[in-house]
């Protein structure tokens, strides 16, 4: 049982609810300041006679009030003997409160079930109305059973204290729930706009001024945007807009606007559709203003532009190569025939010729990796020893590299064949090897790892000493055309290839890098499907040095 000291934990905002102490206490100082409390909260004889009198008749006081309750609220015939036992508990606790005020159990199983229990879910005069009924009925028998005896008046003037006290907590214990409902809305409300994915702000109707922001707008606009103008978050070309926005508002109801930009203080525009609507509440009109973040938007429009580009350049660039290259093949000849016609010629001749035939060699090069790049390769998908071929590359390589001082090293682990097209994997391999080698021009390590990663995909990782790529220029190696080499040493086509090769086969290439420190590619590919296991003891799967003489 709860004693009047008690303080149970508080509910809803501490600072406004009182605890029920505090809530008996107030209730007390509204009765004694009306005259109202002619009889002591304390342990009295009169409030035991009347305590005993009620527990003594407690079963029949509840029979006769389910009996009228039941016809006059309309009550389920099948539910009146909980209802009843309720009532009996119920009636209980009011007793032990008589008999010792201090008792408060009573007043506490109240103010819970008003606030979120089964009289919270009917109007409050039907629960007042079946109170009345029960004072109704212990007066009448107090009248029949004590009719004569000099306490009776005594006893119905307590038993009147009593219930207006019982009256008064209910009714607040009733608005009380009332306002925690509505407390918990408004924050429920309050956390569904601060959790919200766009920036919300809630503008004055009749001024534009924000005088509140949700947790995104604070995030991605500005952390002080109570007190200003909406507009003036806008670059000055767009401010007429957004004030012509809200006018439309407060006429229609209803505005948007697109392709607007919020300033952001340190940091660069954001681009952002605008809309607004009007909220009405009685004599208060509010503007609920709203931004969608176009960033990501426009990045995968800009991305989708840049891949039609791609598409676009690959098939100019297989109409280019295949007209250009039957007139090349005649150059090549031609400047042949004339080395063979050409009886002891003189040295500069001789250097010229050597350049055209270096140059057209180069030409013939840039033609190939156009025809690459451009070429569909998706039907020439086939299980590839990834292992195999790297050992071959290097061997192929390595003259290549020991003449640039590059020790080249291999880790390569036990993995099943990938799904790729094995002439577009050797060009990967020799595009990123080549590249490694270019971008340590003193010489350096190279190293190569090849290993079996989750979801069927084998991770194949290059990785350098080298200078390292600027990071400004690090998202658009892979565009065509694009490179960091100086002007005649490089095509701006060779990681164009490697990509294209990569997307087609299904699988991912990232790129790390530090400068100074070097490069690493990391690419992964789906294992063939009906898989084989390469064997791990071959000599390239134990870290040994690869492309060195022995």
């Amino acid at each position: 049982m709860r004693r009047r000291g008690h303080d149970p934990s508080r509910d809803g905002d501490a600072a406004t609810v009182p605890t029920l102490p505090e809530h008996l206490e107030r209730i007390q100082g509204y009765l004694r300041g009306c005259g109202l409390l002619a009889f002591p909260g304390s342990e009295s004889p009169l409030r035991r006679q009347l305590a005993d009198f009620m527990e003594l008749r407690c079963d029949e006081t509840v029979r006769i009030w389910a009996t009228t309750i039941a016809l006059a609220l309309d009550i389920d015939a099948d539910s009146i003997d909980d209802l009843s036992s309720n009532m009996l508990d119920a009636q209980q606790r009011w007793i032990a409160h008589i008999r010792n005020p201090e008792e408060i159990e009573t007043y506490a199983v109240l103010r819970e079930h008003a606030r979120g229990g089964f009289i919270s879910k009917h109007p409050p005069s039907r629960f007042l109305a079946s109170q009345l009924k029960i004072r109704q009925i212990v007066g009448d028998l107090l009248n029949r059973e004590l009719r004569g005896n000099p306490d009776l008046p005594e006893l119905l003037a307590l038993l009147d204290q009593e219930f207006w006290e019982r009256v008064l907590h209910i009714t607040d214990f009733f608005v009380e729930g009332r306002e925690r409902e509505i407390a918990d809305q408004t924050e429920s409300y309050r956390r569904s706009v601060d959790s919200a994915p766009a920036a919300m702000l809630m503008v004055r109707a009749e001024d534009g001024i924000v005088y509140s922001a949700n947790q995104v707008a604070e995030r991605e606009i500005a952390s002080s945007l109570k007190g200003r103008p909406v507009w003036e978050l806008h670059p000055e070309s767009e401010r007429g807009v957004i004030r012509e926005l809200l006018a439309e508002t407060r006429r229609r109801g209803l505005a948007t606007r697109g392709n607007l930009h919020l300033e952001r203080p340190g940091r660069s525009l954001l681009p952002v559709d605008v809309r607004a609507a009007l909220i009405e509440f009685g004599t208060n009109h509010t503007l609920q203003v709203m931004y969608v973040d176009l960033s990501e938007r426009r990045q995968l429009e800009f991305k989708l532009i840049q891949s039609e580009k791609m598409a676009a350049i690959g098939q100019l660039a297989a109409g280019i190569a295949h007209e250009i290259r039957n007139p090349l093949a005649i150059i090549t000849n031609a400047l042949y025939d004339l080395g063979a016609l050409i009886q002891d010629p003189s040295p500069d001749v001789r250097e010229d010729l050597q350049i055209a035939n270096a140059e057209m060699s180069r030409a013939q090069e840039i033609i190939s990796n156009l025809l690459e790049f451009s070429r569909d390769s998706k039907t020439e998908i086939q299980a590839v020893d990834l292992n195999a071929l790297i050992e071959r590359t290097l061997k192929l390589m390595n003259k290549y590299l020991q003449n640039n001082g590059v020790r080249a090293y291999t880790l390569l682990g036990p993995v099943e064949a990938c799904d790729v097209n094995e002439n577009g994997m050797r060009q990967v391999l020799l595009n990123l090897i080549t590249n490694a080698v270019q971008a340590m021009p003193k010489g350096g390590e190279l190293r190569i790892e090849t290993s079996a990663i989750p979801r069927e995909r084998a991770r194949l990782s290059i990785a350098d000493t080298g200078v390292g790529i600027p990071p400004q220029r690090l998202g658009r190696i892979f565009d065509p055309f694009f490179t960091t080499k100086a002007p005649g040493e490089g095509t701006g086509l060779g990681l164009s290839v490697v990509h294209s090769v990569v997307k087609n086969a299904g699988g991912t290439i990232e790129v790390r890098s530090t400068p100074e420190r070097g490069t690493t590619f990391v690419i992964e590919l789906p294992i063939h499907q009906p898989g084989f296991m390469l064997d791990a003891d071959e000599p390239a799967a134990k870290g040994n040095p690869a492309g060195e003489n022995p």
